[in-house]
């Protein structure tokens, strides 16, 4: 149980800005979440990564539902993902005690910050031409319903084990590979996030690896900040979210490779 005021603080305020984030840009909590955790109330990282998945969870069913209502999920897209996301989250989950995360980190980092400052000095529209122009992807969207569960599965496993929502790598697939217009990409990942993220905490809650007080704090922040983040973001035009998308990723590709190489 923790007592101390000034710690629920800044558990609900750190929660308050992943929820903003994540539910604007989509992403993941983790970034914030973990470190926070470790360094506030000094949990062991098992702990942090069960709590962050919580709290990714919230994000999810706040944000992806806010998306929904505004008819910009896709339902198909949510199942093919989902719930082989949801078994892959669960099996990856079990292996966070014994497995080391250090190099699979600073590769995930580096990734999402080339890809960040991509989209927010060129919008997304422009990297968008650029790859179609220089990839082809139709094999994948010809193949989906093989590509949507195997992809599902490995994000799943990545999210289970390191604690990461996966939602902004969900929607950069949805995005490049399957052409979804940003908004319908950011809402159909989010929503994908709570099942993926959901299944992950439940596996750390099997193996009482959550911070109970922290993670209702920091959820009920997250929860208030995915409202108002996802508001924001079915309200601007696509490149201005974009922009936002890249300044997000950016942010988060950073905090991922901090937190690998300082914690």
């Amino acid at each position: 149980m923790i007592e101390d005021y000034s710690t629920l603080l800044g558990l609900l305020v750190a929660g308050f800005g992943s929820g903003v984030s994540v539910g604007m840009g989509s992403g993941t909590a983790s970034p914030i979440i973990i470190p926070i955790l470790t360094l506030l109330i000094s949990s062991s990282i098992h702990q942090a990564i069960g709590t962050s998945l919580f709290v990714d969870f919230i994000i999810g069913c706040t944000a992806g539902v806010l998306f929904l209502f505004h008819s910009r999920v896709n339902f198909k897209t949510v199942l093919y993902l989902g719930i082989p996301g949801l078994i892959g989250a669960i099996v990856g989950s079990r292996f966070t005690s014994s497995a080391s995360e250090t190099g699979l980190n600073l590769f995930l980092g580096i990734i999402v910050i080339f890809i960040g400052i991509n989209f927010l000095v060129n919008g997304i529209q422009k990297n968008l031409d650029l790859i179609q122009n220089k990839i082809s992807f139709e094999w994948f969207r010809e193949n989906s319903k093989i590509f949507f569960p195997v992809s599902g599965i490995i994000l799943g496993g990545i999210s289970g084990f390191l604690g990461i929502g996966v939602s902004g790598i969900i929607a950069l697939i949805l995005i490049f590979v399957v052409q979804y217009d940003i908004h319908t990409a950011i809402g159909t990942s989010l929503l994908i996030m709570s099942f993926i993220a959901g299944a992950g905490a439940i596996g750390h809650i099997a193996s009482r690896e959550i911070i109970w007080t922290a993670a209702i704090f920091a959820a009920t922040g997250a929860s208030i900040g995915a409202l108002s983040g996802s508001t924001f973001a079915n309200k601007i035009n696509s490149d201005l979210l974009g922009r936002i998308l890249g300044g997000i990723i950016l942010l988060l590709g950073i905090l991922i490779t901090v937190r690998t190489i300082l914690f």
